[in-house]
């Protein structure tokens, strides 16, 4: 066990001489048989120790007899240790995450604060091969691509390390039980409530039982390929994102359209993800449908067509570029003017959206009061031959429908309380010099259908895709 796992931290480079390494102990087997490894591996490594210990709160009692176990055992070893209590259900409440979550948040976040505080270079885990195959069975279920099933990295950030990793948990428990090594034994890993304990405790013994008794190893073997491969694309992606990026500002990122058309989809949505966290500091990925929304941009989207990705991101394809920019309000709508087709389809590539306008009798099933706001109903015949649909200018006057007398177009958007940020996006079907319709808000009281009207023009907003 000594032999496989020194050779295991040696070929990852997982320590370096004179560093302190942080060992994180829950008081389970395999945290302290990894205590007790590093422990006699610390001379020849050229290490110190540092154990760390966090009470989630999760178990009352029990979770605070854990506590109590790690510090005595860290006496044993005369070692200094970092035990804290945190309320992590209180957090899970806060944050809305799952139980799962919010602790690994906390805990994670609690090993970096103890390293900073003891002055520690590297954070050892104890995640073991069962771990890992079960991690990366989790990910191929959830339908990810290599970047998933290369599943934990034995080196994370050149922080946390993992030396276990390729060790199976039976041979830790064999381990624990001949070196006379106590543990505690944590109740809920026993139950089937949470998707990994239900693969760990049921479909991974199935597997193994029925379909391949060296199912871990497959797991294993499968995680290294995916993460050498994952590891050379990401090196040509990096290429791929300089040659095509042409903005990284700290709202913005822009990137050449011509480019992305060129690659290959294995590095196009490499090379978006990489945009994409380049703006946000995100080191989570995208998901495959925010990708895929994209993508849609790159290949086929008008111009002005926008996506809608996570943490407030908005991705607009423009005539020569794909931008990346936090926070609606910061795209830029240009000033447009073009002839709305009576009858027909207008596409509008500024708004990536198409205003579809079509006559329809004095008898239409609906009357203008019905509709939903993305549609209106007008007189035809009070209508000039051309109407166009721009942009708003400064100085706009408007006349809504059911008021007596026109007032600024500024001052009908504040009583609307339609956001600044949206109204550049509002599409204004107009005459020459008067306002018809502020489309998806409200029509003009000229233009509005009444008991004389003989012919009525339907006009309908379809959004390229929706931003809200």
């Amino acid at each position: 066990m000594l032999r496989r796992v020194r050779q295991n931290i040696n070929r990852h480079g997982m320590v370096e001489q004179g560093s302190k390494v942080l060992a994180a102990v829950s008081g389970g087997p395999d945290s302290v048989a990894l205590l007790h490894i590093l422990y006699l591996l610390k001379e020849d490594l050229g290490i110190s120790l540092h154990v760390a210990h966090l009470n989630h709160m999760f178990r009352g009692t029990e979770s605070e007899e854990d506590a109590a176990f790690v510090a005595d055992l860290a006496a044993r070893y005369d070692l200094p240790a970092t035990v804290r209590s945190i309320d992590v259900p209180s957090y899970r409440e806060q944050s809305r995450v799952s139980k799962q979550a919010a602790a690994r948040e906390v805990r994670y976040g609690f090993f970096i604060d103890t390293a900073n505080q003891a002055g520690a270079s590297k954070v050892a885990l104890a995640h073991h091969a069962d771990d890992q195959a079960e991690t990366v069975l989790i990910h191929f279920l959830r339908g990810a691509g290599i970047t998933g099933l290369k599943g934990m990295l034995p080196v994370r950030q050149n922080f946390f390390i993992r030396p276990l990793l390729t060790v199976r948990r039976a041979e830790i428990e064999n381990f624990c039980n001949e070196m006379n090594l106590p543990f505690r034994h944590d109740p809920s890993n026993f139950k089937p409530e949470c998707g990994r304990n239900r693969i760990r405790l049921q479909l991974m013994p199935q597997l193994e039982k029925e379909f391949n008794p060296g199912i871990v190893r497959s797991l294993l073997r499968l995680a290294e390929i995916c993460r050498d491969e994952d590891c050379y694309l990401e090196e040509q992606a990096g290429e791929f994102f300089q040659n095509a990026l042409l903005v990284s500002e700290k709202d913005r990122v822009s990137l050449c359209l011509e480019n992305l058309q060129d690659m290959p989809p294995a590095i196009l949505r490499r090379v978006l993800r990489r945009a994409w966290q380049t703006l946000t500091g995100s080191p989570r990925n995208l998901d495959f449908q925010h990708s895929e929304a994209v993508l849609g941009l790159i290949r086929s989207a008008g111009t002005g067509a926008r996506a809608v990705l996570p943490g407030d991101v908005f991705a607009v394809r423009n005539y020569s570029e794909i931008i990346l920019i936090k926070g609606l309000e910061k795209i830029e709508t240009p000033y447009f003017i073009c002839p709305l087709a009576v009858p027909g389809e207008t596409f509008i590539p500024e708004l990536g959206c198409t205003i579809c306008a079509a006559e329809v009798s004095a008898g239409y099933m609906k009357g203008p009061k019905e509709l939903p706001p993305e549609e209106a109903l007008l007189d035809f015949d009070k209508l000039p031959p051309r109407i166009f649909v721009r942009r708003r200018q400064e100085g706009d006057v408007f006349n809504p429908y059911g008021q007596a007398s026109p007032i600024k177009l500024k001052d009908f958007f504040i009583k609307q309380k339609i956001p600044r940020a949206k109204r550049d996006r509002l599409p204004l079907v107009s005459t020459p010099g008067e306002i018809i319709w502020v489309g998806g808000i409200r029509t003009g009281e000229k233009w509005k259908v009444d008991g004389n009207t003989k012919r009525m023009l339907h006009l309908r907003i379809f959004p390229a895709q929706a931003i809200d």
